[in-house]
């Protein structure tokens, strides 16, 4: 007899273009007036833009602070198509994303109370010149990159860890 989990057919979701209107419901893009978000000034004798309140942080609930971090993958990290295997949601405080250089990254959301919403994941791609804040309490899937590549996170450090994780039950892969 099979179990079924190996009969279960498998659920391809096609990673969509990042949009801050496609991506609203998870949070905001992180591109300078990607989204006609953020105010813009020449700064450093007009030789640079400046470009102010692209996302909003969300780390200060019970004593959190912002901590910067670099993750970093290797090639061969993640493999397309990407399989989703569980997700995760941080209830205190918001996560921001951002690829160094060329890197590109998967972002994996659905809604969801108690559990994801395994009817509604969406996928999408995050390239270079953009990233992705998901307001706290969205599901998401751990980080995917497409390739090595370093992201920049900031996100919410205290002395409780918060992150729920749990495991999906339907099999799911990614493609681009």
């Amino acid at each position: 007899m099979s179990s079924p989990e190996l009969s279960s057919p498998v659920r391809v979701i096609a990673a969509q273009a990042l949009t801050p209107a496609a991506f609203a419901p998870f949070g905001d893009v992180i591109a300078p007036n990607g989204d006609g978000r953020g105010n813009s000034s020449p700064i450093n004798d007009g030789t640079a833009q400046r470009f102010d309140d692209l996302t909003r942080l969300d780390v200060s609930e019970q004593g959190g602070e912002a901590c910067a971090a670099i993750f970093r993958t290797q090639d061969g990290t993640h493999v397309a198509p990407y399989a989703l295997t569980m997700f995760e949601r941080h209830l205190l405080g918001s996560q921001s994303f951002v690829p160094m250089a060329q890197g590109r990254m998967l972002v994996v959301v659905t809604q969801g109370g108690d559990g994801p919403d395994e009817d509604a994941i969406q996928a999408f791609i995050v390239e270079p010149g953009q990233g992705v804040t998901l307001r706290r309490g969205v599901w998401h899937h751990p980080m995917i990159t497409v390739g090595g590549a370093d992201v920049f996170v900031i996100e919410r450090r205290a002395a409780q860890v918060d992150c729920e994780i749990t495991r999906i039950e339907g099999r799911f892969v990614v493609t681009l």
